[in-house]
């Protein structure tokens, strides 16, 4: 049935793309991803709330970078940027703290989602955090433009994705993982315990804030 549709579902999912899972909550029916690269390391929140006969997925990646007060204004245009040419999700930046995270919310038809619709929605966001994880560093300590940032961010991305590329659109989340991102454990080290303690209540927030937007 289609209202049973959980957040099981999502993980099996996860699974048949050969995702790893850091962590599942059941109770708070959500799902944390752990990635690495050379480029840094991220995570992302995969979360699903119903309410009544309506659901909503959630995805998010926290601490994507910080806003920074001496060059914020340069920070908010380049985030601008990214937000006009992605079609899937969104920064957006907490004012008191300067955390930027990137987000999107997609209402569920029939409380379920289609495993290519939630692998294209998936892949959406994963590359925009794989182009963009390296965006706001590049600004505030790299003493890049904005225009500068932008630039090398897409083409050092495309340049590694462009290297065994395949044609093949079904494989076009396995190639972003593997090219700048991976969260295959490493060996004798544990990513999740290297990144910053992800504060549960807080994502929570966030999710809750984001179900209560108006969505166009």
């Amino acid at each position: 049935m289609a209202s049973s549709f959980g957040i099981t579902h999502v993980a099996d999912y996860l699974k048949r793309m050969g995702i790893k899972i850091a962590h599942l909550d059941h109770e708070q029916h959500t799902i944390e991803l752990s990635f690495h690269g050379d480029h840094g390391q991220w995570r992302m929140v995969i979360g699903i709330h119903q309410r009544g006969n309506a659901s909503k997925l959630m995805l998010i990646v926290p601490h994507v970078g910080t806003a920074t007060s001496r060059k914020r204004l340069e920070c908010l245009e380049a985030l601008m940027a990214v937000n006009y040419r992605i079609a899937i999700g969104k920064f957006g930046l907490d004012l008191e703290d300067g955390e930027v995270r990137l987000e999107e919310t997609i209402p569920l038809a029939n409380n379920s989602i289609s495993f290519e619709q939630f692998r294209l929605a998936f892949s959406a966001i994963m590359q925009t955090a794989s182009i963009y994880h390296s965006l706001l560093p590049r600004i505030v300590y790299g003493n890049c433009s904005v225009e500068e940032a932008l630039q090398a961010c897409e083409q050092e991305f495309f340049q590694d994705t462009a290297q065994g590329e395949e044609t093949d659109e079904t494989a076009d989340v396995a190639h972003i993982d593997r090219t700048r991102y991976t969260n295959e454990p490493r060996t004798g080290a544990n990513t999740v315990d290297e990144l910053p303690e992800l504060d549960v209540e807080e994502v929570l927030e966030e999710v809750a804030r984001l179900l209560k937007e108006p969505r166009e």
